[in-house]
């Protein structure tokens, strides 16, 4: 499990590939100059144990900043989303293409897929994702209706309606080896098990990201189409880490097309998961 502070704040951080050759005995040394042209650009997010400042602020689980007049958000049943996430982009790095202000939420249901619709993950209708620009408009304040069952297990949030502080930070990440372009991009540390072994081994990006690679504990299902069903941009990483717990150790994805995201069109974003 990647321990997320020790990622954006100990020795890992920007020294990451370099430290592979290290780490890995020298197997990945040859490698490095490779590896290097894989690397992406990523908002790495730290979750906190304390609570967000304000209404307003970035948040992991807990009640969202809701406009009062807008239906919130349910499932094809009528049940009410929680909130996965939410992010205030005035409180992130700059990093195009994503915005410089405007909350970003994401909204699954508390059932046994967690909202996904695995068959067709583009029509999951458990699963929905808000950008809010005007944030001046009065907030819902009664979410008395929201409520989960203690040790239900049909949400990935231990504490679900407990919001937790993000932190963000700057970062790069390489191609990650669950990654269905991993072949193309890096064939000879492929195509050798053990070099295969410790790059997966060693290449460890944040739990939780914006942009960069996708991680997946089984097959990467954009393999089959291209990835253009899901889209080509990988908006939200959201792995298993203290108080997140996708099935068995799973992760999950949100996937979107770039063009897409400079419109600040998030009305076509991907949600897919898988475990172990």
């Amino acid at each position: 499990m990647v321990d997320i502070y020790k990622w954006l704040f100990g020795p890992r951080g920007k020294a990451a590939i370099t430290d592979l050759a290290e780490d890995a005995s020298g197997l990945l040394a040859p490698y490095l100059e490779e590896i290097a042209k894989t690397e992406q650009p990523i908002i790495a997010i730290g979750v906190e144990e304390m609570a967000p400042v304000s209404t307003l602020a970035s948040r992991m689980g807990g009640l969202p900043w809701w406009p009062a007049g807008d239906p919130f958000p349910r499932d094809a049943k009528g049940n009410p989303l929680f909130l996965l996430t939410q992010i205030d982009f005035s409180e992130t790095p700059p990093l195009d293409p994503f915005p410089r202000s405007g909350l970003l939420q994401v909204f699954i249901a508390a059932d046994d897929l967690y909202g996904c619709d695995v068959e067709n993950p583009n029509r999951s209708e458990g699963f929905t994702c808000v950008y809010h620009t005007d944030l001046e408009r009065r907030a819902l304040d009664d979410f008395s209706f929201l409520t989960v069952a203690p040790g239900s297990g049909f949400l990935p949030l231990e504490e679900p309606l407990r919001a937790r502080a993000l932190s963000f930070a700057l970062d790069t990440m390489p191609i990650d080896c669950s990654d269905y372009r991993f072949e193309k991009l890096l064939p000879e540390i492929a195509a050798d098990d053990a070099l295969h072994e410790a790059y997966c081994d060693f290449v460890q990006p944040p739990a939780l990201r914006l942009g960069g690679y996708p991680t997946f504990t089984q097959t990467d299902p954009r393999a089959y189409s291209s990835g253009r069903p899901f889209g080509e941009f990988t908006l939200l990483t959201v792995d298993s880490t203290d108080g997140i717990m996708w099935g068995d150790s799973g992760v999950a994805q949100f996937f979107m097309h770039e063009e897409d995201l400079k419109r600040r069109d998030f009305s076509k974003v991907v949600y897919n998961w898988d475990c172990c």
